[in-house]
């Protein structure tokens, strides 16, 4: 892992969780040229996933908080696939948040996700994002998070 990123991490009190592996027929990950596309995954805390519907079970800040775990899990599989060190940024983040009908706050729980990656590479390298309601996700998890990374040439 890029040291860098190790240390960033260790600042914030954070670490990478163990990499998932997949939950159906497909694969976490997918390198395509300088591209790695993430499939789209969700939080977990103590091995078992995240769940409720933010605006009635979670607060904006614990729907926060599970976009960041989402994000610290993409970034495992990233280092599992190809090492963080060889990351030039993230380039795009979809983030679905499984919200009550009236909640409108869906860019500040994907912020969960972007200030990891704003805290770990500077805020040149911010992905272009899209942050949409759903009704119902995988599990009942609350957020799920799909990525693709530009590596380094």
């Amino acid at each position: 892992m890029d040291n860098d990123i190790q240390d960033r991490l260790t600042q914030l009190g954070l670490q990478l969780p163990a990499p998932i592996n997949p939950l159906g027929s497909y694969r976490t990950t997918v390198t395509l040229g300088d591209q790695l596309f993430v499939s789209g995954l969700g939080p977990f805390k103590d091995g078992k996933p995240v769940v409720g519907v933010v605006g009635n079970d979670l607060s904006i800040a614990e729907a926060q908080e599970a976009a960041q775990r989402t994000m610290l899990l993409i970034l495992a599989c990233v280092e599992e696939a190809c090492g963080l060190e060889n990351v030039e940024q993230c380039a795009r983040l979809t983030v679905y948040v499984r919200a009550e009908s009236s909640f409108t706050a869906h860019p500040k729980v994907a912020d969960g996700a972007s200030d990891l990656l704003l805290a770990l590479f500077g805020p040149d390298r911010l992905p272009a994002r899209s942050a949409i309601g759903v009704f119902t996700l995988p599990m009942g998890i609350p957020v799920e998070i799909d990525s693709v990374f530009q590596l380094k040439r």
